[in-house]
């Protein structure tokens, strides 16, 4: 049991260890998809994972509580994760966009993206639009009562989040109907997605100061709904 200590003793010797663990793990599974997947779509896969995990850091740092000369190291630590893993994402970004892929792989990409790709992000899109449209039937009318740990900030940001992800769910139909421009659906999906999470967090974040478990609870339900749907139409598709 004593390396569990010592691993105890070094994550709670800085509030940042936490922090920097992350940064390890995203660039290991930047590192790891870009050489498994040595052609475009590695790449660009290794852009999302550097990029995702960077927003995912910067937004762990933000929650920390921390006293004046732990605000000063936050800055440094700021400064590492934007400067190493936003410029690892602009330079697999850059090489990914300088090299021309082959038609065969951009056929393969295309069915990719239209076996699974889109699939994912219309579960993405399902799972924010069904939160965000509960979560704003629940804080309006305690907006409307003057509740303190909600404001019209939060019931702007989950409506602003609830309309992003029906645009997000109208778009992934389009393309399915479409049946080309899946590469540059992706990308307009993926930015959608990267714009809608920082919005859904910080409009849930009263709420999450009110009670974290409540809101860890109410996900977590939903997205076990949301499994149970998915997988009850995955076997009705097998029967069928």
């Amino acid at each position: 049991m004593w390396l569990f200590d010592v691993f105890a003793w070094l994550y709670n010797f800085t509030p940042f260890t936490g922090a920097l663990l992350l940064w390890f793990l995203v660039l290991v599974f930047t590192a790891s998809a870009t050489m498994s997947f040595p052609t475009r779509r590695g790449k660009l896969a290794g852009f999302g994972i550097s990029v995702v995990g960077a927003v995912f850091i910067l937004g762990y740092l933000e929650t920390l509580v921390l006293n004046a000369t732990g605000k000063e190291i936050k800055g440094v630590v700021i400064n590492l994760v934007v400067m190493s893993l936003g410029g690892l994402g602009s330079c697999l970004l850059g090489v990914a966009i300088s090299k021309r892929p082959s038609k065969a792989e951009i056929e393969q990409t295309r069915t990719s993206i239209r076996s699974w790709g889109l699939a994912v992000f219309e579960y993405l899109f399902v799972f924010i639009l069904m939160c965000s449209l509960v979560l704003t039937v629940f804080c309006l009318p305690l907006w409307r009562l003057d509740w303190p740990v909600v404001s019209g900030h939060e019931v702007t940001g989950l409506l602003l989040a609830f309309l992003g992800a029906a645009s997000g769910c109208a778009i992934v139909s389009y393309l399915r109907r479409l049946m080309k421009w899946e590469q540059w659906g992706v990308a307009v999906l993926f930015g959608l997605l990267l714009f809608l999470l920082p919005v859904y967090v910080q409009a849930i974040w009263g709420l999450v100061s009110w009670s974290l478990a409540a809101v860890l609870g109410f996900h977590g339900v939903a997205g076990i709904g949301l499994g149970w749907t998915v997988w009850r139409q995955r076997m009705e598709w097998r029967r069928s």
